[in-house]
């Protein structure tokens, strides 16, 4: 059965993430360096919603972990501007400006960070994992990059992909290793609500499990596949995709009364009229056939 033509950016909806607030790193006393952690913008799954602010809070950091501030004024200014731009283009060479003057600045993350939730949104994947690389070569443990590139690499590689095995090995890498980082490597607000930093790191935490199941589910390894997207589905039981990947692994499997019930729930959670709504109604549907068709085992 073919995989799934489900865009990351409509894979990446996470509980709790919609809700959270935007606020700018903190601009540094006028004329003095910074030598505190600032009230730095957290990560966040979804595009920033406003221009000049990073991306929406994500996630419970350790409190050891220093927060990213400007250390002059000049600084803060020139990251406010880069961060001020809507076109992607422009966006982008004023990030690579930023990152060119201030090369050890700690903002650079937001910026990058920023441009691949926006990317993500308009449905670039190239540029989505450009971006998330580039997060990483700053923050290599940054479990939203992980996670990001793990889940565009995992939906967009085909079996046709001369690549392919590269490809699924750097996803299946970047996944495991958001797993590792999710408690440890995010940023968030200091007054952040512990039950929404618990709902969003179960978010990236469902993310990295269904692009490991979905590399199994190319790879046609379907019984490693299933784990993986049954602890999706548990982490994130609103995701339709999770569901409906699940449904089709244990298709492939021939459990039928299980993928039924996942197609029947993907079916529930999916939005009306959506791509993955109607995948799961075709998938529910093949099924139905299926388990009318199927002589009934016989009586012990």
């Amino acid at each position: 059965m073919k995989l799934f033509c489900i865009t990351a950016a409509a894979v990446l909806v996470v509980a709790g993430m919609a809700a959270a607030q935007q606020q700018p790193p903190a601009a540094p006393p006028a004329g003095q360096q910074t030598s505190q952690p600032a009230q730095s913008t957290p990560p966040a799954q979804q595009p920033a919603a406003q221009p000049g602010a990073a991306a929406p809070a994500a996630a419970q950091a350790e409190p050891a972990k220093k927060q990213p501030q400007a250390k002059t004024q000049e600084e803060y200014k020139a990251y406010q501007d880069a961060g001020a731009k809507t076109d992607l283009a422009e966006a982008e060479s004023a990030a690579d400006a930023f990152a060119t003057k201030y090369p050890q600045s700690e903002l650079k993350v937001f910026l990058y960070r920023r441009l691949m939730y926006l990317y993500q949104s308009s449905n670039n994947a190239q540029k989505t994992i450009d971006m998330a690389k580039k997060v990483l070569e700053i923050d290599p443990n940054n479990p939203e990059a992980l996670t990001t590139a793990a889940m565009v690499l995992s939906e967009r590689t085909r079996e046709t992909d001369l690549d392919k095995d590269e490809r699924l090995a750097e996803a299946s890498q970047y996944a495991g290793k958001a797993l590792q980082t999710v408690d440890t490597d995010l940023f968030i607000p200091p007054n952040a609500d512990p039950t929404q930093v618990q709902g969003v790191k179960d978010g990236l935490r469902s993310i990295a499990e269904l692009a490991l199941g979905t590399v199994e589910y190319i790879k046609k390894n379907y019984p490693a596949a299933q784990p993986h997207l049954e602890k999706a589905t548990q982490l994130n039981p609103k995701d339709p995709v999770a569901w409906l990947r699940l449904a089709v692994v244990l298709d492939q499997q021939n459990k039928y009364p299980d993928a039924m019930a996942a197609a029947n729930k993907a079916v529930e959670v999916a939005p009306p009229n959506s791509p993955e709504g109607d995948m799961a109604k075709s998938e529910q549907a093949r099924l139905q056939k299926l388990t009318q068709s199927t002589p009934a085992a016989p009586k012990q």
